[in-house]
């Protein structure tokens, strides 16, 4: 005599477990990926700004504000914009195929070719609060990008502002600076209380796209 065995799927309650659990699994793995991609494009504003500060350091006498003034000029592709000047009164325009210049051109503009639903160039959040050493504060040099001083004695602070969540209209802007004096910095979003210590020529996160909106 033959026995049959009975096959039975699954019961409503199995199936309500499991999709519970898919759930909680998706809601840890999904905001660590959008900080991973957000870290991977972070890697260019900070490779950048050490690039800008590298150029603007083997100058011998006080450069003017133009951006280009040491050689940087980021590759093609970027998120996002750079900074010697908080408002941009002239910028490199990067929305089409070729780049258009200014002598004096105080950013660099990210590149809408690549990203059109991107503006020209991000707004700045400056830093809340800068104690820069005596130097740069002799220099007048407080929050607001560019370079400060004298011929002889000067300093500068620069941005980069860009997107890294795909949200670039009416969201903050990821917000990086480099300087040339050692300070104590106070971030803008999200705050950490005391100020920290930060090296000259080190990118400094003033605000973060992610954590903030």
């Amino acid at each position: 005599m033959k026995t049959h065995r009975r096959h039975h799927g699954f019961t409503l309650i199995e199936l309500m477990i499991v999709v519970a659990i898919i759930g909680i699994l998706a809601a840890i793995a999904i905001p660590n990926f959008v900080r991973f991609q957000a870290r991977a494009r972070q890697s260019e504003v900070t490779t950048n700004l050490k690039s800008l500060f590298t150029g603007l350091r083997t100058q011998q006498r006080m450069p003017p504000a133009a951006i280009r003034s040491s050689g940087f000029s980021p590759e093609r592709g970027n998120r996002y914009s750079y900074h010697l000047d908080n408002d941009c009164s002239s910028y490199e325009n990067r929305s089409g195929v070729d780049t258009i210049q200014n002598n004096m051109d105080t950013c660099i503009g990210l590149d809408q070719f690549k990203f059109p639903s991107f503006p020209a160039f991000f707004t700045v959040e400056s830093l809340s609060g800068a104690t820069w050493n005596m130097k740069a504060t002799s220099n007048g040099m407080a929050s607001n990008a560019g370079v400060f001083g004298s011929q002889d004695s000067w300093d500068f602070l620069a941005y980069g502002a860009g997107d890294v969540d795909n949200t670039p209209v009416n969201d903050k802007a990821d917000t990086w600076s480099i300087a040339s004096s050692d300070g104590q910095l106070q971030a803008t979003c999200p705050a950490t209380g005391a100020p920290e210590n930060v090296a000259a020529g080190e990118p400094f996160n003033v605000y973060n796209d992610v954590n903030c909106d």
